[in-house]
């Protein structure tokens, strides 16, 4: 076998192992939001830091998303992300400062499912400067989540830290 040979078989092999097969990327993308959103029902009705560790959460759901698709999101870029979704992400969030786990419990879980959905879908169109586009996506899985709720509730992982739900975030 030539020397050339023997590097363009060494290439194609590189090139092989490189391929990611998406259908595992997004099943592993669902697991997470699905695992943050069940989270998310459990930590939301803490007394007093329940919302603050809802934050949390949630910035750890987008970094391990982020690593889903081989991006490197940092805790800044991930309360960025929060902060571009403006109104329909923070009305939601705040509502859970109520304290009646009848309504923080389906706001919390609807909000982290949508919140992961949303950036799964930024996240695979190239990160785009615009997260408008994504406010339909946003809806249709917030609904999903609260038509749902018994799937989050009983996610045998609810209980799993994401990551530090005490570390305090400026959002």
């Amino acid at each position: 076998m030539s020397e050339e040979t023997k590097q363009n078989a060494a290439e194609e092999e590189v090139k092989t192992a490189e391929v990611i097969d998406d259908r595992m990327r997004e099943e592993e993308a669902e697991n997470l939001c699905r695992w943050a959103a069940a989270r998310a029902g459990v930590i939301v009705v803490a007394p007093l830091l329940g919302t603050m560790s809802l934050v949390a959460n949630e910035i750890y759901m987008i970094i391990k998303l982020g690593k889903v698709y081989g991006e490197e999101i940092s805790e800044q870029a991930a309360v960025s992300v929060l902060g571009s979704l403006g109104a329909y992400f923070v009305g939601s969030t705040l509502s859970t400062l109520i304290p009646f786990p009848p309504l923080q419990i389906p706001v919390a879980v609807g909000t982290t499912y949508a919140l992961g959905r949303v950036v799964t879908e930024w996240l695979k169109a190239g990160k785009p400067k615009d997260m408008s586009p994504f406010k339909t996506v946003y809806d249709d899985a917030m609904n999903m989540a609260k038509k749902n709720l018994d799937i989050f509730k009983n996610n045998p992982r609810k209980d799993e830290p994401l990551g530090n739900e005490k570390q305090h975030y400026d959002v």
